[in-house]
């Protein structure tokens, strides 16, 4: 239970029934969407009827598989794994590529569940900082290690590797290549095409944020064939349910009302940038529907995220090193992001 609630706080900021009391919570710490997914996924689960749900559900998510392959231009399931969220995928890269007691790559800082992964396995993170600007060094390339897991864009600063970087990595790197695009549809560019270009690439995505399914744990592996048939072997029999499968396939067919609510958010993004600049916060430009934003006044960054919390607001304040100058901050609706903004001025005046 105390490491349960330990991994809870690490991911999500707080443990569930530990948040602040007394009235609506501005909940922008664990990067939701924060409108609605399609109303096509609503009808599809209403559609399920009781006949279905006695039954197990596919085991290999086909219907949702060959809808990803037609949209994502694959020639065929062989080349998709569907997970129960991108975090069982994460998992089965690092069961099925690493051998406990050797070396995972990463930049540093990164998704901090990569380590928690590593550590059940029994594998070690080898971390390289990224620079001060959150750019890949040039260590980065040259580090050893059976597998890399390489965000992009970066979590938690929002920065995006350039497509020229990353292809740099899957050329130079003697092992697999795991790029975890779980925020790419807010980003400018994607490496989708990376799999069918280097036989050591996954690109991995999740129906998480853009397409609002958090809730249903939803994720895709792109990968070649040879390497999807190794997830295979890990994987859980029935790891997706047939909730979960509806939903995925409506979301998927749905793919205009995605763009359009990830297009809100990007607005929104520039808007609270702009404004957290002016208020002396330093903004890395980000590619995804969160902020990391960087403070080095008074009160200090501890200090606004409890204060913020107080006022049952919740960001997400990292004890880490390199981290603990900064907040990291949702893009929520315009009226929560007016919200944080008022609150901040607040405290920060006082």
């Amino acid at each position: 239970m105390k490491y349960t609630r330990s991994i809870l706080k690490d991911v999500q900021g707080y443990v569930p029934g530990e948040q602040p009391k007394g009235g609506p919570i501005i909940k922008l710490n664990t990067n939701e969407n924060p409108y609605p997914p399609s109303p096509k996924v609503l009808e599809a689960l209403r559609a399920v009827g009781p006949d279905t749900l006695r039954k197990y559900p596919d085991p290999m998510s086909t219907a949702f598989r060959e809808a990803c392959a037609k949209r994502y231009g694959y020639p065929s399931a062989d080349w998709i794994m569907a997970g129960n969220g991108g975090d069982e995928l994460l998992a089965l890269a690092v069961r099925s590529f690493v051998d406990p007691g050797q070396d995972v790559l990463a930049s540093y800082p990164t998704y901090s569940l990569y380590e928690i992964l590593c550590q059940l396995h029994g594998c070690q993170m080898r971390y390289v900082d990224l620079t001060d600007d959150f750019a890949l060094p040039e260590e980065f390339y040259t580090t050893p290690a059976p597998l890399c897991l390489l965000t992009r864009p970066n979590a938690p600063s929002g920065v995006s590797a350039s497509r020229a970087a990353v292809e740099r990595l899957c050329k130079a790197f003697n092992g697999i290549v795991v790029i975890d695009e779980a925020y790419v549809d807010f980003a400018d560019d994607h490496c989708l095409d990376f799999p069918e270009r280097f036989e050591n690439a996954i690109v991995m995505r999740t129906f998480s944020k853009s397409f609002s399914l958090a809730s249903m744990r939803i994720g895709v592996a792109v990968a070649r064939p040879e390497i999807i048939a190794e997830f295979l072997k890990t994987k859980d029999s029935y790891n997706m349910s047939v909730l979960s499968q509806a939903a995925a396939l409506a979301a998927l067919e749905d793919y205009p009302y995605m763009e359009a609510s990830v297009a809100k958010v990007r607005t929104t993004r520039a808007r609270l940038t702009d404004a957290l600049t002016s208020m002396g916060f330093r903004i890395p430009p980000s590619q995804s529907n969160f902020l990391l934003a960087q403070w080095r006044g008074k009160p200090d960054a501890r200090t606004i995220f409890e204060s913020l919390r107080d006022r049952r607001i919740l960001v997400r304040y990292f004890d880490a090193r390199r981290l603990v100058d900064a907040l990291r901050i949702t893009v929520g609706t315009d009226e929560e992001c007016d919200a944080l903004l008022a609150a901040l001025r607040e405290i920060i005046i006082q």
